[in-house]
């Protein structure tokens, strides 16, 4: 110091430095809450394994913490709109009126294919199998941004002009258009104008229902098993 005059350059190049190192430690900090969320997204979550465990006990079914997605051969020949699928959690298996049931927490990569996206999700899913279905291959979802971006994308969406609420509210696709017209009869399209949060599809004696990127409550299983075996019965012929 000279003359009484504080050196100004060093302190300046000394808050620079400062800053920049709170900085640095804040991007850190950053990326490792980034990096355990994904963990925790990616792990098995065992205080909701314990509750699903019990409800499978209410209900009679079967129960795996965890399965590959071989364990439910068919689930593969389905497209997943969602992403795409990894493997079951909370698998149960039992049966509804007779028939081969399933409940389970699928954990998928979010859209993006098997190469891209990091970020995983969960949804629960329902699927009964049974002689009384023969479904034409179909998709029904309620019609979000997704939705519509694909329908401009692809012209997928089947319409009935006779019922724009049911349209308007949901994406039907499928390969055969004849024939999933004919399966939507006035009191399915009644049932779904009724419910309009489901996702449901199926072919052959399958039948899934779900509701999409959501992870049901435990408490609500078993209502929305008793709930896939009144849409079975919609379906059956």
């Amino acid at each position: 110091m000279e003359n009484g005059n504080i050196p100004v350059a060093p302190i300046i190049l000394a808050l620079f430095l400062l800053v920049g190192f709170v900085l640095l430690l804040g991007m850190i900090a950053f990326f490792i809450f980034l990096i355990s969320r994904a963990a925790k997204r990616r792990a098995y979550d065992t205080v909701r394994g314990n509750e699903m465990s019990a409800i499978a006990a209410q209900i009679s079914f079967s129960f795996m913490p965890q399965a590959e997605l071989s364990a439910i051969p068919f689930f593969a020949s389905f497209e997943l709109f969602e992403g795409y699928a990894l493997k079951f959690e909370n698998l149960m298996q039992g049966s509804i009126g007779g028939h081969t049931a399933a409940v389970f927490d699928l954990a998928y990569r979010n859209v993006g294919g098997s190469g891209g996206g990091t970020t995983t999700s969960r949804q629960t899913m329902y699927v009964i199998e049974s002689s009384l279905l023969n479904l034409p291959e179909f998709y029904l979802r309620p019609e979000g941004v997704m939705e519509r971006v694909l329908n401009t994308l692809d012209r997928v969406d089947i319409d009935f002009a006779e019922r724009p609420g049911f349209s308007g509210r949901f994406m039907l696709y499928g390969k055969d258009e004849n024939a999933i017209r004919s399966l939507f009869t006035p009191p399915k399209l009644d049932f779904f104008e009724r419910i309009p949060n489901l996702c449901v599809f199926g072919r052959g004696n399958y039948l899934f229902l779900y509701q999409s990127r959501t992870p049901a409550p435990p408490a609500q299983i078993q209502q929305n098993v008793m709930f896939l075996g009144v849409l079975h019965d919609l379906f059956a012929q």
